[in-house]
């Protein structure tokens, strides 16, 4: 798999040349995956390869979950004899203290796609396009095809010169900025997030009655008997997990590292989910 692409912090001047994408930047984590010869999906982050989404970190695993239930997979097929010559690249987005809707943004947003025949990684437009074909969002644009001449690249060192967000009410946290060569880099504001570095690390029992409820147990349920993917306590466990490794991040991870054991973490929601699907009509 492609490894991912080098993007530098905006420091202006930049060698970004000709015309510009800018698109908005939520907080999360880098996530690349391919579709295999043999119709699945093999996924990577940063620091871990897995065909398997439970083998990945907690907080990307509602973005592999995503990709696996919504890709066109035969899209990818039929465009290219050989799927595994195709790199996506995008952004497993999760909560990092800043305050995003974050059942209302996608779990995963594609930005760049890595194609092996041409040896490069396509132009943003084109990267876009594909995405949109396979029926994965992409990072909100907040300029499309603008001269670098006419963009004042000094506006994203200044935290009141970031564009209004697509989904908070407020401004972005990040903008990824790229031109058609190649060349790339990313500025992010710098504000106050609520990393929960002032509280006590929770406990497991804690996690479980604040977040494992019964609503959001039921709410998964839900959505697996909308998929082909049955309700069983461990596909529950798996997402309810993954749910609030994504949405509670902040109070979970400390430097990238979780604070409660997650085998246990997950023995005490399969528990929970047990006794929601034993009393389920």
């Amino acid at each position: 798999m492609q490894s991912l692409p080098e993007t530098p912090e905006l420091t202006p001047p930049t060698d970004l040349s000709g015309h510009l994408w800018v698109q908005e930047l939520p907080t999360g984590g880098r996530l690349r995956f391919q579709v295999t010869a043999a119709g699945g999906l093999a996924f990577a982050t940063p620091d871990e390869t897995s065909t398997t989404v439970t083998a990945l970190s907690a907080p990307y695993r509602r973005a592999a979950w995503r990709l696996r239930e919504a890709l066109d997979r035969d899209a990818v097929r039929s465009a290219v004899d050989d799927p595994e010559t195709i790199t996506f690249v995008g952004r497993a987005t999760w909560n990092e203290g800043i305050d995003y809707p974050w059942r209302d943004v996608p779990a995963f947003l594609g930005s760049d796609v890595w194609s092996d025949r041409t040896d490069r990684f396509l132009p943003p437009d084109t990267a876009t396009a594909a995405f949109e074909r396979l029926g994965v969002p992409t990072l909100p644009a907040v300029a499309k095809e603008q001269p670098v001449s006419h963009t004042d690249l000094s506006q994203y060192t200044d935290p009141d010169g970031f564009p209004s967000s697509a989904w908070r009410d407020g401004r972005a946290a990040g903008v990824l900025l790229r031109d058609k060569t190649g060349t790339r880099a990313q500025a992010w504001r710098p504000v106050a997030t609520a990393t929960g570095s002032d509280r006590d690390d929770p406990s497991v029992a804690d996690v479980v009655t604040r977040y494992a409820t019964e609503e959001r147990i039921a709410e998964t349920v839900a959505r697996l008997d909308a998929t082909e993917y049955a309700p069983s306590v461990e596909a529950v466990r798996d997402r309810v997990v993954a749910d609030i490794a994504r949405e509670r991040y902040p109070e979970l991870y400390r430097d990238g590292d979780p604070v409660v054991s997650m085998r246990a973490l997950d023995s005490a929601i399969a528990e929970s989910v047990q006794r929601y699907l034993a009393d389920r009509p």
